[in-house]
């Protein structure tokens, strides 16, 4: 809505301090509800940013900033957009620079294997371990995890 990015700056030690530390100021431009809306989506801590709560993404929908929009409509794909772009293909790129689009095209397949995929041999509570903040832990016996193992090999 800017034009910029909220916290800006070259060094990226000094950036990172903006956005920690930094105050949001505004355009004189921008509408109460755009300033509102913005405010609401910079709040550093995640659970009282806007759309961080119980609701989600419903609290952001139903902010005033958004008031005109009928989501419903919108989600029907109801509503008239405000530009369609007149492509000729699916393929058609005029609508992106051409500093993109002049750049060759690699592509990156992955290395090439010879054989398996490599496997680790962990005792089944190392691994599970490594995934204590997972929510989920799949509590496999003993003879399930070396069935595992042997599929592997």
């Amino acid at each position: 809505m800017c034009g910029r990015l909220p916290f800006y700056a070259q060094e990226h030690e000094q950036m990172f301090e903006l956005i920690i530390r930094g105050e949001l100021r505004f355009p004189s431009r921008l509408s109460q509800e755009a300033k509102s809306l913005l405010t609401g989506l910079l709040v550093k801590d995640p659970l009282q940013r806007l759309g961080g709560g119980p609701d989600d993404a419903i609290e952001i929908t139903h902010h005033p900033f958004f008031g005109s929009i009928d989501w419903q409509r919108l989600y029907n794909k109801e509503i008239e957009p405000p530009f369609k772009p007149l492509v000729t293909s699916d393929t058609d790129t005029s609508y992106f620079d051409t500093t993109f689009t002049s750049e060759p095209v690699q592509l990156t397949p992955p290395p090439v294997r010879a054989g398996p995929l490599d496997t680790v041999a962990e005792e089944e509570e190392m691994i599970q371990q490594n995934f204590t903040h997972f929510s989920y832990k799949h509590e496999a016996s003993p003879r399930q995890h070396q069935q595992a193992v042997e599929m592997m090999e």
